[in-house]
């Protein structure tokens, strides 16, 4: 499945690894991953990931690189968790040789640059770089295995969510037996700064519950300079607003600050991937989310009304 993927990789001395806006521990995880595992098989070769990580794993999982921009225009860029160029965090990826990808989210068919491997089927993007690993007898080390673990167990909502159970949670043995301490990862992913109670302060008191079964809350440019957060970090907060009864979709929306709009939708049953999609956005089908150049309430009309005929066709 990785055979082009490889060859890319072979083909250069210098590899740099990119991932998404906002990164996850999916991304992250997968970055820190695929860095160790090919610096252990390719010795000679440059591995470098950028990005802003997850800080708080840095001391248990490893820190992000910092790389100059002479190196990137002498590299091949490998593209993780993200559907194209323009969503990657760090936009010096245009600069780079050549490109490959590997993802697990909804095929937008926008990635030219390269060869990729999509399989929207796939828990997580760590799950395909195990079994890039696994497919080319690459070694896994206990820290990749950390790294990997944490992004399958974040990006399924702690294993809640998959398309095959069977596969994710076998993966998952493997990774526990080459060490990885499930407790540790989600003791240190359960840590929050302070600033969480007064953002959870303002959601729960600006909850809409609508009779059509969608719950959610809208936060401003203004909401949040005075709780002085991102966007990001109002949207990363919809488990606080999840699983209300007779309420199967549940979103939250973030003005951004040049003006636009950032969305993180999640459903009990519902497709909201399809949601996402119309939007320009993707993700999977019980979670999923978008960011868009406009914020008004216009568009966030539109937004309900998508989810309401969802829940009402039971799509």
């Amino acid at each position: 499945m990785f055979e082009k993927i490889i060859s890319k990789i072979e083909q250069y001395d210098s590899i740099v690894i990119f991932g998404h806006r906002n990164p996850d521990g999916d991304c992250y995880g997968s970055q820190i991953a695929l860095r160790n595992i090919l610096k252990a098989k390719y010795p000679s070769k440059n591995v470098y990931c950028v990005g802003s990580g997850l800080p708080k794993f840095f001391n248990i999982i490893g820190t992000m690189d910092v790389v100059s921009d002479e190196t990137i225009t002498e590299s091949l860029a490998v593209l993780l968790d993200s559907n194209d160029l323009e969503r990657s965090e760090d936009q010096r990826i245009y600069r780079a040789l050549d490109f490959a990808k590997i993802d697990h989210h909804i095929d937008t068919f926008t990635f030219k640059e390269g060869p990729e491997v999509i399989d929207d089927k796939a828990s997580s993007t760590c799950e395909l770089i195990y079994l890039f690993a696994k497919e080319n007898s690459f070694e896994i080390d206990l820290v990749s295995a950390s790294a990997l673990y944490l992004g399958m167990m974040t990006d399924t909502g702690r294993f809640q969510f998959a398309n095959n159970f069977v596969k994710m949670f076998s993966i998952v043995r493997d990774l526990c037996d080459l060490g990885v301490d499930p407790v540790l990862l989600n003791k240190v992913n359960n840590l929050v700064p302070e600033i969480s109670l007064d953002i959870k302060a303002f959601i729960y008191s600006r909850v809409v519950k609508r009779d059509d079964g969608i719950i959610y809350v809208v936060a401003s440019k203004r909401d949040r300079e005075i709780l002085g957060v991102t966007s990001a970090q109002i949207c990363s907060n919809t488990s606080l607003i999840s699983y209300v009864a007779n309420h199967p979709i549940w979103f939250i929306a973030s003005e951004t600050d040049n003006g636009g709009m950032q969305v993180e939708m999640r459903s009990s049953m519902y497709n909201v991937q399809e949601i996402a999609v119309h939007f320009g956005g993707g993700g999977h089908t019980f979670a999923a989310g978008f960011t868009i150049k406009t914020f008004s309430e216009e568009i966030i009309n539109e937004l309900i009304s998508l989810c309401a005929n969802t829940i009402k066709r039971g799509a």
